[in-house]
């Protein structure tokens, strides 16, 4: 029903306010919630045999619209909702939100969780006119289609207020009917799967995840402008450089001018696309012997970067990301607008660098991890350099040639960026599905190395061995290689060894870590027997038999995430009545914006971080944010500074306003001889002595010296004399 009379507003109010849970959708004139975007109209549907889909058009462009008023009404009426149901509810409560919705002491259910927890982990198309199509009939989400179409032709697919409630109102109720029809659908899978906890838990989550993007963190612009103009000013200068190595310019934008500029040298990629041409993609120039390919990638990087996370945010105060708890198989948060997880880690360099032996040999790890070979053994110094404007995580942020990324992201004026980064969690997650003493031993330790614990377990060396180093990464790769369910043949190129020496290598780690493969046999035959598992939190996975080898990469990676989305909603919990908030997670990591006069409240913050319901143990690193994301220091030697600054400060402030006296005494003794006027003097000041603690152990201190200096000027007084009147 389209509402476009006061007497249908009327009786669609009185229908809808005998149902608590409303499903809900909006249609607007753009996608931006925080700008200038609003919603032009309401879809409503609700759990009844009849009346049960409702369209409120309130801002379009053409036909009949109901008043402000009455858009207070329906607002209000669905502030009093116990449960807003919506696909992808998130956008359509933003937009609601700016129009007064209260979100308070309601359930708010994200159907798309819903799909995500009900649908076979080769299922990645999530959209609802998919899941309409694949859950019930193609005929079904033909609408959807047939409406994009007349938007389409008539020039309104980017601004839906254009159209007129008659073409728009018809495709918004049935979004909202289906959103609720594959509601019913899939809580049954839920429930009878006994997920039923685990949704309350996305449920509490949908909530802090929008609170989280409604703060946001702050933007700093003015560092974004500058760092504009030096990605342009170095990109001219590489594309100089390039342009004067092969000997004209070219399009650096174009892969077949790329592949002329080489082939003139004789260089051709080792690389091929799907379709077997010439690749000259990042790991096919790690693997070429010239200066050009390096170029050639950092002029790509720079280009990338001033693109994706420059030019957006030249104007933006506030960035306001998008949390998807339904993005991944796992149930790992993900982000978009922009991806937090692609935001660079390490500074970037603007100038040409001639690195030294020890920074040559970090860029061939990054070249070798990049091109899955050991392409720099091959490559000259001079080469190598060429890579050196990629840097670490030590940003420097007066060293005026380095930029980083997430030197945009700053604290609000009265607050700290706190990081709390869980230390080796997915390896605590994996050992702890083991179940063996051993292994629990390890567990309990809070600054056990497990990499280096394994390697000596797996390879039976101690950490005094030469080759203690090498083991360890053995280790490491193998723990990781068994986590994501990798082959022989891709372990082999990440250890940098022969396919069978990988085999061998995971075999030998498999037979002395102590339950891994018994762990392991279990999960695979469990997929191939019943094509399912189900992890620590209850998150079941419908896996593939022919893929039975990613259960356990499920298993960790999902009870890491639910483990991670539930602390999350203690820590929310915990911060409700305070000032400070959570900001952004990514990975295993989560920034927080404490108020300064809130700093005390981190310890009780990391132990709720440490905490879970699994008692696997787990413990954090917490670092504060040195006016930026970029740059991090441990929390506890950033204390110990302050504190240190501040006995200092606080001596200086005593010495500077405590009441002090001063006193002077002077003596002078006539040595002439016959009469005449010699003298000898000694004066004696003492300062400085402060008036507000005991007086007696000051001017002992001070008597202590001036018996020193009496005595010695005494001495020497009476020599002058002896001089002047010899006996």
């Amino acid at each position: 029903m389209i509402v476009q009379t006061d007497t249908e507003f009327t009786q669609a109010l009185s229908v809808l306010d005998q149902y608590s849970s409303w499903t809900v959708d909006v249609e607007t004139n753009g996608l931006d919630a925080f700008g200038k975007n609003q919603l032009c109209g309401i879809g409503i549907a609700v759990d009844s045999p009849t009346s049960n889909m409702f369209y409120f058009p309130f801002r379009h462009h053409q036909g009949i619209n109901l008043i402000p008023d009455q858009l207070g009404l329906l607002i209000e009426m669905m502030s009093s909702r116990a449960e807003l149901l919506g696909y992808n509810v998130k956008f359509d409560l933003r937009f609601l939100d700016r129009e007064g919705l209260r979100l308070d002491n309601k359930v708010l259910i994200d159907v798309m969780l819903l799909v995500r927890m009900t649908a076979h982990t080769t299922v990645r198309e999530l959209g609802l006119t998919k899941t309409i199509a694949r859950l019930f009939s193609v005929k079904d989400s033909q609408y959807d289609k047939e409406t994009k179409k007349i938007l389409q032709e008539n020039k309104w697919s980017k601004d839906y207020s254009q159209a007129p409630p008659e073409v728009l109102g018809k495709y918004c109720e049935l979004d909202a009917y289906w959103a609720l029809q594959i509601y019913k659908k899939c809580l049954t899978v839920v429930e009878e799967s006994g997920q039923t906890e685990l949704l309350n838990l996305e449920h509490s989550l949908t909530k802090v995840l929008y609170d989280m993007e409604s703060v946001g963190i702050t933007i700093d612009s003015s560092y974004a402008q500058e760092v504009d103009i030096k990605i342009q000013n170095r990109l001219q200068e590489v594309e100089a450089k390039i342009f004067d190595l092969s000997g004209k310019e070219f399009n650096v934008r174009s892969n077949a001018e790329i592949a002329d500029a080489f082939h003139q040298f004789g260089i051709y990629s080792l690389g091929k696309t799907p379709k077997g041409a010439e690749s000259w993609d990042s790991k096919s120039l790690a693997q070429i012997n010239h200066p050009l390919a390096g170029l050639i990638r950092q002029h790509r990087a720079l280009t990338k970067l001033l693109s994706t996370y420059i030019e957006p945010y030249l104007d933006k105060k506030i960035l306001h990301t998008t949390f998807c708890h339904w993005g991944t198989v796992t149930g790992r948060l993900s982000s978009r607008d922009p991806n937090l997880q692609n935001i660079p880690r390490n500074h970037f360099k603007l100038q040409d660098i001639q690195l030294t032996d020890t920074q040559r040999d970090v860029i061939r790890g990054r070249i070798d991890a990049m091109s899955s070979t050991d392409a720099s053994s091959w490559l000259d110094d001079s080469v190598l350099d060429t890579w050196g404007f990629m840097g670490d995580e030590s940003f420097d942020d007066s060293d005026v040639s380095q930029i980083a990324i997430r030197r945009l992201f700053v604290p609000r004026t009265g607050y700290h960026l706190i990081s709390i980064d869980y230390s080796q969690m997915e390896v605590r997650v994996f050992l702890s599905y083991l179940q063996n003493e051993k292994v629990t031993e390890l567990l309990s330790k809070s600054s056990v190395d497990f990499h280096g614990e394994a390697a000596k377990i797996a390879f039976q060396v101690t950490e005094d061995h030469p080759e203690f180093k090498y083991y360890r990464q053995l280790a490491k790769g193998i723990t990781f290689g068994i986590i994501y369910g990798i082959g022989n043949e891709l372990l082999a190129n990440q250890l940098g060894t022969s396919i069978s020496e990988a085999s061998q290598y995971k075999k030998r780690y498999l037979d002395a870590m102590e339950g891994s493969k018994a762990f392991i046999d279990t999960v695979m035959k469990a997929v191939e027997e019943r094509g399912w598992v189900r992890n620590r939190y209850g998150r079941i996975y419908q896996i593939p038999k022919k893929q039975s080898y990613k259960g356990v990469n499920y298993l960790v990676q999902g009870t890491s995430a639910d483990l991670l989305n539930e602390r999350l909603v203690e820590v929310y919990k915990f911060l409700s009545d305070k000032r400070s908030s959570m900001l952004l997670q990514v990975h295993d990591e989560v920034i927080l914006e404490i108020h300064d006069s809130e700093m005390h409240l981190l310890p009780a913050i990391v132990n709720i971080m440490q905490q879970n319901s699994l008692n696997i143990p787990l413990f954090v690193d917490q670092e504060i944010c040195i006016n930026s994301w970029a740059k991090k220091m441990d929390y506890s030697k950033y204390m110990t500074n302050l504190q240190n600054f501040d006995r200092i400060n606080d001596k200086q402030v005593e010495e500077k306003d405590m009441a002090k006296i001063s006193s002077h005494l002077g003596v002078t003794i006539n040595v002439g001889k016959d009469g005449s006027n010699q003298y000898a003097r000694l004066d004696v000041t003492i300062s400085e002595i402060d008036t507000e603690i005991p007086l007696e152990p000051q001017l002992a201190e001070s008597g202590e010296i001036i018996d020193k200096v009496f005595a010695e000027v005494k001495a020497k007084v009476m020599s002058q004399v002896k001089e002047l009147k010899p006996d």
